[in-house]
């Protein structure tokens, strides 16, 4: 007898801890709910720590599709920049701003859409030497400096776009730099890839 009054003293003790929980329920899905998300702006940590936290959160992004996560790794001056090999007949260098339906968000956004499977299984991170810029106002900004060797994958599992598969691999470089709300973020990604 004594041993039900615990037992129901239990449940009522945990139903009221709860309020109306369903504690066997799986979370909600959310933005940055499938892995931790890193700090892009820790105080105490070196420049090269939030820089590199950045890089993760980018490939978080790229791999969970994840649009929100992936805008607040980008500058607001953000700029894409890679070699077209047939754009008008030649070689050209395209640079792609962040914003705008021209811009590399609205871009990313429709990839996300196009391929329900995104991996990046090669991700391999090189620190180079930090760039000193200086601005027309002689304001000196340091700018963290990455090179990554990247393996990129992109598939339509469910045939949305006919089953449309992609590869590409190769090297990228980042620059990353403190923003005006202290937050680190890329401002350069300069890619150097080839496809498949």
């Amino acid at each position: 007898m004594m041993h039900r009054y615990i037992k129901n003293g239990f449940v009522l003790a945990l139903a009221t801890a709860l309020g109306c929980a369903n504690p066997f329920a799986p979370p909600k899905a959310g933005p940055g709910s499938l892995a931790p998300i890193l700090p892009q702006n820790c105080a105490e940590c070196p420049d090269s720590v939030n820089a590199y936290n950045v890089l993760s959160n980018f490939r978080y992004a790229y791999e969970n599709r994840d649009i929100d996560i992936y805008e607040n790794c980008l500058d607001n001056n953000f700029v894409f920049i890679y070699t077209d090999q047939d754009r008008q007949g030649g070689i050209e260098t395209v640079e792609v701003p962040r914003d705008g339906i021209s811009g590399d968000i609205y871009r990313t956004r429709g990839l996300f859409e196009a391929f329900n499977e995104i991996r990046l299984d090669v991700w391999n991170l090189e620190r180079l030497m930090p760039d000193t810029v200086i601005a027309s106002d002689q304001s000196v900004e340091i700018r963290e400096s990455w090179q990554v060797v990247f393996y990129l994958s992109l598939r339509d599992s469910q045939g949305t776009y006919n089953y449309q598969q992609y590869e590409a691999s190769g090297l990228a470089v980042f620059k990353i730099r403190k923003s005006a709300d202290g937050l680190w973020r890329i401002v350069v990604w300069e890619d150097h890839s080839f496809t498949r």
